[in-house]
């Protein structure tokens, strides 16, 4: 399968710190990596399609919180973004996941 990359926007009042992430992150799947950008944003890698993910995070940790969930695996319509997003997308293999 092909693997994608997904942006997470956790709602603003939720503030995952990375102990907070811990029980978001025991729900990834074999082979799924997750990367904490700020404090309510996230890249998850997955084979999974928009509409699998969004059931799972509804019905995981984030089922009573508001969150949006984007397919940026191309990365050529991202935009004009901070360096840090860049430094994810480009050298996920340099990084240590949060899980």
């Amino acid at each position: 399968m092909i693997e994608k990359t997904y942006i997470l926007v956790f709602q603003e009042d939720v503030g995952m710190t990375t102990d907070e992430m811990k029980p978001f992150a025991d729900t990834l799947k074999d082979g799924e990596r997750l990367f904490r950008l700020d404090h309510n944003v996230a890249f998850l890698q997955t084979a999974d399609d928009v509409e699998t993910l969004t059931k799972r995070l509804h019905s995981g940790p984030l089922s009573k919180g508001y969150f949006f969930v984007a397919d940026i695996s191309d990365t050529s319509r991202a935009g004009n973004m901070v360096p840090r997003f860049w430094d994810i997308l480009h050298n996920k293999d340099k990084l240590t996941p949060v899980a």
